[in-house]
């Protein structure tokens, strides 16, 4: 399923944890309109500007997910909120700039940005 011309819903569920610890983290379907709207209004508009593919490293978390990688218990992820992507300073300093963001977290070697 496409959440927005370059995001699919896959992204967001792959997780290695996951995997190895057979958790299944597909996506509740009342939690996909917040994913749609992360894509839309955040993660489309920085890879229109910079013209660039974006790799989502941790996207959403179910609640068994979000404890096996020790996230808080108000983790955007959760709510499928949140992304986590590879840290390139422009791209931080243009979220901060240009975009709407809730929380936007420079993690050293990705960023955390939700909405």
């Amino acid at each position: 399923m496409q959440l927005s011309d370059h995001f699919s819903l896959s992204e967001f569920e792959r997780s290695a944890t996951a995997r190895r610890l057979h958790i299944d983290n597909r996506v509740p379907e009342s939690l996909i309109p917040n994913l749609r709207r992360l894509c839309q209004q955040l993660l489309e508009p920085l890879r229109q500007h910079f013209g660039e593919p974006i790799t989502i490293s941790s996207g959403y978390r179910c609640p068994a997910l979000n404890e096996a990688v020790k996230g808080t218990r108000r983790s955007y992820h959760l709510q499928g909120r949140a992304a986590d992507i590879p840290f390139r300073s422009d791209w931080f300093d243009y979220i901060r700039d240009h975009l709407p963001h809730t929380e936007l977290i420079d993690e050293r070697t990705w960023i955390h940005v939700a909405l």
